[in-house]
């Protein structure tokens, strides 16, 4: 009798995503792209400073993306720390290039991945429509209040 109140719908798996997400966020991979360009500047300056340019990007490119990783991604401290120092030596490497042509491309993974996962969605088969429950419970309260105010006026 229980069942016949409350049926059993039959679970459906999640649809899997064409794309899947980043291996990094998306901010990790825009500051690694920005900290990439300083170099540009630093080599027209002074080439010796480039030493010292680099160990700091590359330092401060590791303790950027290990932050956003831990905080905004919520990964582990483990993953959190592999990924900022991948990044790091990444964006000190002293050439524009480097961080730039590993950057965009995790910039659109996770672009792409988050547009795709914007997509509408298809509805079920077999599932009520939502907009018919709404209709009718507007009915069913306009009734009550039409009473209510009848009951009023008496």
């Amino acid at each position: 009798m229980i069942e016949q109140m409350n049926p059993q719908v039959p679970m459906t798996p999640e649809p899997r995503r064409p794309i899947p997400p980043a291996p990094i966020h998306p901010l990790a991979a825009l500051a690694t792209i920005v900290l990439d360009n300083v170099f540009g500047v630093v080599e027209l300056v002074d080439p010796l400073a480039l030493l010292l340019t680099s160990l700091g990007v590359g330092v401060l490119g590791t303790v950027t993306t290990m932050l956003l990783q831990r905080y905004l991604a919520r990964e582990s401290w483990g993953a959190s720390v592999a990924k900022g120092l991948v990044m790091g030596i990444i964006a000190g490497v002293p050439f524009q290039v480097t961080g730039t042509a590993i950057g965009i491309p995790l910039l659109a993974w996770a672009g792409l991945h988050e547009w795709v996962k914007l997509q509408p969605s298809k509805t079920k088969t077999g599932q009520p429509v939502p907009i018919d429950e709404v209709v009718d419970a507007e009915i069913v309260e306009a009734v009550i209040v039409d009473a209510e105010a009848k009951d009023v006026n008496e």
